[in-house]
């Protein structure tokens, strides 16, 4: 026995059908291809079906061959074959030629000019459907990279300012900050003291960027902390600093002695070009 329809279903079908049936007549569910996509395959399909005209079709059009009766014996018994014109001798008389309609018909138009313009005007647009988004150009790997790990220092940078506990170690003193990283490293980061500078020491953590442990030290400018994150680079040959701006942040970065620096912070750009000199005075 067939169960009723569920009426929670029904209604919910209903409302399904209604809602496609509005978004198929509003054109909700169309996309128009860009213009100069557009224009690209009405060329292509003009050039196609030009080079089919000039191009004589080596397919016979239709003829009017006769499709032979199927051979049968003789017999007086054997009624004439429908559409076959009695004899007054008895046997039967083959029927009339018939055209072959669909093979005579379809094929010359199929592969003879306008079928492979066509053809291949479709083809000319499905290729261009294909790669209607051209590939952007390959970044370099080095500012690939570059662009990577300046993402990772300003999420890092941003998690710092909303920690309730942004140091690990908490000291002014740079025999107490550089100690501490012994052992949690496989590096020594070079600390210095900037005080006389105007960027006393507040401490350092560690964090993690470019997949490794990383050291950073924090500094202080007035009341905004500049984040100085220090590795050792790649590349070994030094690099001068570069000063950015993302999201907010003053970014520079640069390579000596064999270490790679970043420093961001939430002050002006002109604060940190004035740290970033002073550090690389002291180092």
């Amino acid at each position: 026995m067939n169960k009723p329809d569920d009426p929670k279903a029904s209604a919910t079908s209903r409302n399904d059908a209604t809602t496609l049936g509005k978004m198929l007549r509003d054109g909700s569910l169309q996309h128009e291809a860009p213009q100069a996509l557009r224009e690209r395959i009405r060329e292509a399909l003009a050039k196609a079906e030009s080079h089919a005209q000039r191009t004589p079709s080596s397919v016979p059009g239709p003829t009017s061959a006769a499709v032979p009766a199927p051979a049968c014996a003789p017999s007086s018994t054997v009624e004439p074959a429908r559409g076959a014109t009695p004899s007054t001798s008895g046997k039967p008389v083959a029927p009339a030629p018939v055209e072959a309609a669909w093979g005579s018909s379809l094929t010359p138009w199929l592969f003879g000019g306008a079928g492979g313009a066509i053809l291949g005007g479709l083809a000319v647009a499905m290729a261009l459907l294909a790669g209607r988004a051209p590939a952007p150009a390959p970044v370099p790997e080095p500012q690939a990279a570059a662009g990577l790990q300046a993402q990772e220092i300003v999420s890092s940078h941003v998690r710092a300012l909303l920690s309730q506990h942004p140091l690990d170690v908490i000291s002014t003193d740079q025999h107490t900050v550089k100690p501490w990283f012994n052992g949690r490293l496989d590096y020594a980061p070079p600390v210095v003291d900037l005080a006389n500078k105007g960027f006393p020491l507040a401490g350092g953590r560690l964090d993690y960027v470019g997949g490794r442990t990383v050291s950073v030290l924090v500094y202080r400018t007035d009341k905004h902390p500049i984040d100085l994150y220090v590795f050792p680079a790649r590349d070994k040959a030094s690099a001068a600093p570069s000063i950015s701006g993302s999201d907010g942040y003053a970014i520079a970065r640069w390579r000596r002695n064999g270490m790679t620096y970043w420093a961001i912070t939430d002050a002006e750009p002109s604060h940190l070009r004035v740290f970033v000199e002073a550090l690389q005075a002291a180092t």
